[in-house]
């Protein structure tokens, strides 16, 4: 007579965390490119206003540079006004910069940290997909 020991929950378990770091992946894919897109409209919101530059909230894009990298800023096609969100952030000899360029990215971080945060939780302990 043996002893029967139940690692069917055991069993389970491996299944599941083999399957988290896919599932932490697409998480991680869904939550990078929301957090681009909403850093791109808080700085438009933060590049809005200005007489000299009125279409510049229009000219600032993002984009994918593949895996979880995002490029956000006057890309490629911004069209007339290339180049004054460029002053707005950084200034000129004659002028002082007018736009923190990086206060959108300050403000979306804790939340980008938090779905990564929740994302891995979710991942390993099993929770939505």
């Amino acid at each position: 007579m043996g002893v029967h020991i139940d690692a069917s929950q055991v069993d389970e378990l491996a299944v599941d965390l083999s399957r988290a770091p896919e599932r932490m992946k697409r998480t991680a894919a869904r939550t990078m490119k929301r957090s681009a897109l909403e850093i791109k409209n808080k700085m438009r919101e933060d590049f809005s206003g200005h007489d000299y530059a009125p279409s510049v909230p229009r000219s600032l894009e993002f984009r994918s540079l593949g895996g979880l990298a995002y490029e956000i800023g006057e890309l490629d096609s911004a069209g007339p006004q290339w180049g004054l969100a460029a002053i707005l952030a950084f200034g000129t000899s004659n002028n002082a910069p007018v736009v923190d360029k990086n206060a959108a990215l300050r403000r979306e971080t804790p939340i980008m940290v938090q779905h990564l945060l929740d994302g891995g939780a979710d991942s390993v302990f099993g929770g939505p997909e």
